[in-house]
């Protein structure tokens, strides 16, 4: 393994990191903010991540083939150091704020692990009182994330063009990642202006149609297509009291949560119909709002309509694991939260911006299982586990294995971990489950913020966010004492 190549590799990502800050110093010099903190929150944190991404780049590593193993290590360690230099704007701007922003050190790191991960969990207080350009990098990082960070630089570094695959695969989410071209570079530029038209066609319906404001507008978006749940209002989507607005941004959140290389087929719809995930990723989420609306119904709203607004809002954005809220939900019956806790483990379809488990796997399982029984109802016949037309090699079928039980075993130790910290078993186990699967806000104490967690819970579920987002396994291999030493 070439050191020099993985750190060439990171310093080429900070580099383009700093110059994608520019976009909310913009925003601060638009509005007018004090010199002071342009100065210190925006011009200081780009001089830093630029330079250091040029001096590691140039000076320190190399380029070079990035093979099997250097490919996992720029991938996992390249969102760790993209975490620890987002997170600048954050530290620079704390002291400056009229308010009281974070309350343990770790606070920015965590906020900026949340938003590239799009997970949602936010530990930042009075948001009322941000000024935008903060709030605006905090929803613009997730947009970054949502379509992986590695796949935004294959698509625009002629670095990575051939050795891209190598990274492609390491971050691009689901188990049988598919490309839309056989050159890893256009297939990622694709997939990326496939993401970029979603996402100015969700900005034009929710500014001039929702009549939101402009600059809502672009947070919202930013957090909407990667699901990622930040918004920039204290109520979160809720918040704005806006229907339309609920319902463009309940499409938008169900389009992020759909593999991405079927849009590829809009041609052919019939071929997006056809898809045997896509099928059980529509089942799940009609199944799943029919028994909210319905529960919410009989115990909560008595009407039809405000039950079918809060309650298909929050099935769709809790399994594409975007996590805005409309309501509180913690309030919700029981009924209602367990389907709301299976839904952050399902998550949204592999190749889509969703996390968790992914459609694809869940539907993999149950099929295995299927054919299990009838392996021994009929031991003598030969079955062939296929999706749709397609058979499924016992290599994808393992590692969907792996994953699952590697997902659990994180999960409970995590929990464990949380309870041993003095938390009440909903509240451990919902922050592991909603960090891990990248949704954001959980059950009892973590429902609205993750403030209240002590610096050890932080660091876990900070973990949690970053192995969840890198399918696990991407992380869980730089654990081994065999992948340094090899």
């Amino acid at each position: 393994m070439d050191k020099k190549i993985i750190i060439g590799s990171i310093g080429s990502i900070l580099k383009y990191l700093g110059i994608l800050m520019i976009l909310p110093l913009a925003v601060a010099i638009w509005d007018g903010e004090s010199f002071t903190i342009i100065k210190y929150t925006w011009l200081f944190p780009i001089a830093i991540t630029t330079s250091f991404g040029v001096i590691l780049e140039k000076f320190i590593g190399k380029k070079g083939e990035i093979k099997r193993r250097e490919g996992f290590a720029i991938v996992a360690l390249g969102w760790l150091a993209v975490a620890f230099f987002g997170a600048l704007p954050y530290i620079y701007y704390a002291p400056l704020s009229p308010v009281d922003l974070f309350i343990s050190p770790i606070d920015p790191f965590f906020e900026s692990m949340s938003g590239f991960t799009t997970t949602g969990s936010t530990v930042m207080l009075n948001l009322e009182q941000v000024d935008r350009s903060i709030l605006l990098w905090r929803s613009f990082t997730q947009w970054i994330g949502g379509m992986g960070v590695i796949v935004l630089f294959i698509a625009i570094l002629p670095t990575f063009g051939v050795a891209g695959s190598q990274l492609f695969d390491r971050e691009f989410p689901g188990p049988m990642s598919e490309r839309i071209r056989p050159r890893i570079q256009m297939s990622a530029r694709m997939l990326w202006s496939i993401y970029f038209i979603l996402t100015d066609i969700e900005i034009l319906a929710l500014h001039f149609v929702a009549k939101m404001p402009l600059y809502d507008t672009l947070c919202t978006t930013f957090s909407t297509m990667p699901t990622g749940g930040f918004s920039p209002h204290p109520g979160n989507i809720g918040g704005y009291l806006n229907p339309i607005a609920e319902l463009i941004i309940m499409v938008f959140m169900f389009l992020a949560g759909m593999n991405f290389v079927l849009y590829f087929f809009l041609r052919n719809p019939r071929r997006i119909i056809a898809n045997r995930e896509f099928r059980v990723y529509c089942f799940l989420l009609l199944m799943a709002i029919s028994i909210i609306t319905a529960d919410l119904y009989i115990h909560e709203f008595g009407s039809l309509q405000e039950a079918f607004r809060y309650g298909g809002f929050q099935a769709i954005s809790v399994m594409t694991t975007t996590g805005f809220t409309t309501s509180n939900f913690d309030t919700w019956s029981h009924l209602s939260k367990i389907i709301l806790f299976s839904l952050m483990f399902i998550g949204g379809c592999g190749g889509s911006t969703g996390g968790s488990i992914k459609v694809i796997r869940i539907y993999v399982l149950l099929k295995y299982i299927g054919q299990r029984i009838r392996q021994i109802l009929y031991p003598h016949a030969v079955f062939v586990l296929k999706t749709g037309k397609k058979p499924i090699s016992d290599d994808v079928l393992q590692g969907i294995i792996a994953f699952l039980f590697s997902y659990i075993l994180i999960f409970v130790v995590c929990s464990i971990a949380m309870s041993a910290m003095g938390f009440d078993m909903i509240s451990a186990t919902s922050s592991v489950a909603a960090t891990l699967g990248n949704v954001g806000p959980g059950f009892g104490l973590v429902s609205a913020n993750y403030a209240s967690i002590p610096i050890a819970g932080k660091i876990i579920l900070s973990f949690c966010m970053w192995a969840g987002r890198l399918e696990l396994f991407t992380v869980l291999v730089l654990l081994t004492p065999a992948f340094w030493r090899g």
